[in-house]
């Protein structure tokens, strides 16, 4: 342990030298600023829905003026055709294929296809209602249930920290990791390695352990900075630890197949734009398939929201943290297995 500890010391130092720990401090500073001084507190929601009248004129305005009343902006279109290729442009947007089945009027809802059946129901709810209330003398019958009434809520601004955390603590981590290991090799620490007292993990542990200081200063200080004193700093500290030890034991895993930083470059960058495909669930809960739902930052983002509470969800937290902290195990003994073959190469 002593050993470890040095080693992690000189590591400190050794950093202190480096580019890696300056862009850190410079993400961090351009992101607070970013969020205190651009971003606003709240943004605007307007929903596009892209529609098609199969209706004779007198009709077609009465029925886009029932439309408009929900509050979406409505693109009308021309044709099928044309409605779904403005979709295609828009992937936020919805569509509404509207015509006369004899007395009646028959809506068909167009999607973009990830849509949760949840997701579904409402946007099939909501154009219901809204031609509903047209109806003379129709008494509306929709009950409305919170199931957690005075829940707190983010604002738009805050929301945005679980995706810096979740890119900082985890994706960075698992980049400047691997940048350190190569750096160590084109200049042949990895070979004294093989003839010093260290062991591999030892050596291993003092890298992981770099990453989880510049990560746990790194996301308190910006916690502090824009939530202050409404976040769980206990629980942002535990699943930074997991996070953080997901993401660098990943990069270690990966660098180990590796001899440079050129050739690793394609597969580091494969494996954070994969990992953040979570974000869009995050931003855009409709946006929810399958295999998104089982990235290992799916759960990470959704827990570094709970954390900026001070009563959030410990459930969805502690879930979060032993999950990454497995996965996170995992990928360290099969990058301290790999080493330990390979550490004179």
């Amino acid at each position: 342990m002593k050993k470890t500890w040095s080693l992690f010391l000189q590591d400190i130092r050794l950093s202190l030298q480096g580019l890696y720990f300056y862009m850190e401090i410079i993400i961090a500073v351009v992101f607070v600023a970013v969020m205190l001084f651009v971003v606003p507190d709240s943004f605007s929601r307007t929903e596009t829905r892209h529609v098609y009248l199969e209706l004779p004129a007198p009709l077609r305005s009465v029925v886009v003026g029932e439309l408009e009343a929900s509050g979406a902006t409505i693109v009308l279109a021309n044709s099928l055709a044309e409605l779904e290729q403005s979709m295609q442009k828009d992937r936020m947007s919805s569509g509404l294929v509207v015509s006369q089945d004899g007395a009646w009027l028959r809506l068909e809802v167009v999607l973009q296809g990830h849509e949760s059946e949840q997701t579904r129901a409402l946007l099939q709810a909501t154009v219901e209602g809204a031609m509903l209330e047209g109806v003379p003398g129709l008494t509306g019958r929709t009950v409305t249930t919170v199931l957690v009434p005075n829940a707190p809520r983010l604002s738009d601004r805050d929301s945005l920290i679980p995706v810096y955390l979740t890119i900082n603590v985890a994706l960075m981590g698992l980049f400047i990791i691997a940048a350190y290991i190569f750096l160590d090799k084109e200049e042949g620490v990895i070979r004294a390695l093989a003839v010093s007292p260290l062991s591999t993990g030892q050596y291993l542990v003092s890298k992981m352990l770099l990453m989880l200081f510049m990560g746990l200063v790194n996301s308190v200080v910006v916690v502090a900075l824009l939530r202050g004193g409404l976040a769980n700093y206990p629980w942002l500290i535990a699943l930074v630890v997991a996070s953080n030890l997901f993401g660098s034991a990943l990069g270690l895993l990966i660098a180990s197949y590796f001899n440079s930083m050129v050739q690793a470059m394609e597969v580091l960058y494969t494996a954070m734009i994969v990992l953040m495909f979570a974000s869009y669930s995050y931003l855009m809960p409709s946006f929810s398939p399958w295999w998104v739902r089982i990235l290992p930052t799916y759960s990470m983002l959704f827990a570094f929201r709970e954390v900026l509470f001070e009563n959030g969800n410990v459930n969805l937290m502690l879930i979060a943290i032993v999950q990454l902290a497995v996965l996170g195990m995992l990928a360290f003994a099969l990058a301290h297995a790999r080493y330990k073959r390979t550490i004179t190469v």
